[in-house]
């Protein structure tokens, strides 16, 4: 049964749930950026003009 000069089994599972840990951290942040990148555009277009106070 155990022959000592087998050699243990190696299994490809591991390597694709990685890469699909990696792929989805990856994926993660680059849809973060995106999404506060549009929130920064968002808030700098309503935020009001330097030269402009209130009252004059």
């Amino acid at each position: 049964m155990n022959h000592p000069k087998e050699t243990p089994r190696r299994y490809k599972w591991p390597w694709y749930a990685l890469a699909a840990l990696l792929l989805f951290i990856t994926l993660t942040i680059i849809a973060m950026r995106i999404a506060v990148n549009r929130e920064r555009q968002e808030r700098d277009y309503n935020a009001p003009l330097p030269n402009s106070a209130p009252g004059r």
